[in-house]
């Protein structure tokens, strides 16, 4: 991924994830971008290098090589803050590309042009020679013709077997909440992970279960709506502390009916270890080597504790990208409204101190969110199914409610960047679950 400080943040950082894409780059990276004019180009040109001239474009690489941008290699070129390798800057002529604009092309071309040359500067590319010189052209002109894409992912699974996890450690924001309890997703939540001229967009649906109440038939609806033809990609996450169950394996071949490519991610490899996930993935081994009907296209083991292999899932699903264009902009990282994320994070926090005590009987509803107020006012109603999972959820003078509040308020505060007071009511609803018109306030 890479990160841009600057005016022209969203444009340069897409033609700087196609570079990272096209040139195989890991990692995150930072540069600081100057957009001069021909008086500043003059002077910087003047103090920096001794020339008394103006230029189009100067790059400063802060690196003496090229190789996966992490803490690790480069220790003393790494921004605790930006939580990225510095990789130099670029100082870039408006006036100059005005000038260039008049004999090839648009003005934005030109800009753009000057960056993607710039920051090949920086990774090492130059103009030296005339092999040299065209290669950097190869790139620029291949960075500056490619097309956006996107692909839509439909992410299924057993209840608690990481899908939720999974779809925030690609996209790198925390779009669904994660619990250890089952059927903590309740509906289908749109994740949009963008990089250069692709984007992910994943539908993260709840756990595969049997429906009982109105809420479970509208978990069960969103499940059915991934996989009936919004989807392209469909990816199935396995548990690996269960291995593979009946249940596992009679999911997987009903996939395997869609039309769409098939990938299997093999989760928790963390607390497996390759003795008991390799059993899996031998059984999983002759899927993908059917010699008649769809075969899975590959299988991934994963951990979103230690991040193996994420990044191999996301470029696969990179691959899978078809043009057309982005489905959404590219600084999204979800279609869903604060509101719904606002409830959705208390809920999270609730399920987690609430634990077994109250299993799958807490609803989340925001009734204000005062962006006027300074800090932030936002109330809630958290809404439980008896009167004495009301007394649990509050607990002994108030001490638990108040304890989920105040971690829900941290996460928030991140969320919105901005402080926020929170304030959360217990509300008894009994049979809230099977009510149409609570589940509709909720925003099921």
């Amino acid at each position: 991924m890479f990160k841009l400080t600057g005016e022209v943040q969203a444009g340069f950082n897409r033609l700087a994830g196609i570079i990272f894409h096209m040139l195989k780059l890991k990692g995150d990276a930072t540069v600081d971008i100057a957009v001069t004019d021909d008086a500043s180009m003059r002077e910087l040109n003047k103090t920096t290098r001794g020339v008394d001239g103006t230029t189009d474009v100067l790059s400063y690489p802060a690196l003496d090589r090229i190789v996966d941008f992490t803490r690790k290699n480069y220790p003393n070129d790494y921004d605790e803050q930006q939580k990225a390798v510095v990789l130099g800057e670029i100082a870039i002529n408006l006036d100059a590309a005005a000038r260039q604009a008049e004999e090839y092309g648009t003005g934005a071309r030109e800009v753009n042009y000057l960056f993607v040359h710039g920051m090949l500067h920086l990774l090492g590319y130059d103009h030296i020679d005339e092999n040299d010189k065209a290669k950097m052209r190869e790139l620029e002109e291949a960075a500056l013709a490619e097309q956006d894409k996107s692909v839509v992912v439909a992410v299924v699974g057993r209840p608690n077997a990481g899908k939720s996890s999974i779809v925030n450690a690609i996209v790198g924001e925390k779009v669904s909440i994660v619990s250890p309890k089952p059927q903590t997703t309740r509906d289908r939540i749109t994740g949009i992970c963008t990089e250069g001229s692709r984007q992910i967009i994943f539908l993260d649906t709840p756990g595969m279960f049997k429906p009982r109440t109105k809420l479970d038939e509208h978990m069960d609806k969103s499940i059915r709506s991934s996989l009936g033809g919004d989807a392209d990609v469909v990816l199935v996450v396995l548990d690996s502390t269960k291995g593979m169950t009946e249940a596992d394996e009679k999911l997987i071949t009903e996939r395997l009916k869609c039309k769409a490519p098939l990938y299997i991610a093999v989760n928790k490899t963390d607390l497996k270890g390759y003795d008991g996930v390799y059993p899996i993935l031998e059984k999983l081994n002759p899927l993908m080597t059917r010699g008649e009907g769809k075969s899975v296209k590959d299988v991934i083991p994963t951990s979103c504790k230690t991040g193996r292999n994420i990044d191999v899932l996301k470029a696969a699903l990179f691959e899978e990208c078809k043009d057309g264009g982005f489905l959404f902009p590219a600084d999204e990282y979800t279609d869903r409204p604060v509101k719904f994320l606002i409830a959705e994070t208390v809920r999270e926090k609730a399920l987690l101190f609430l634990q077994d005590e109250i299993p799958h009987g807490v609803g989340v509803s925001v009734r204000q969110v005062d962006e006027s107020a300074q800090p932030i006012r936002i109330s809630c109603d958290v809404i439980v199914d008896k009167q004495s999972h009301k007394q649990i959820a509050i607990g002994d003078g108030g001490e638990m409610i108040k304890r989920i509040g105040q971690s829900a308020r941290r996460d928030i505060e991140r969320m919105l960047g901005e402080s926020v007071y929170l304030e959360l009511f217990v509300k008894v609803r009994t049979g809230w679950r099977d009510r149409s018109d609570i589940l509709k306030d909720i925003g099921y």
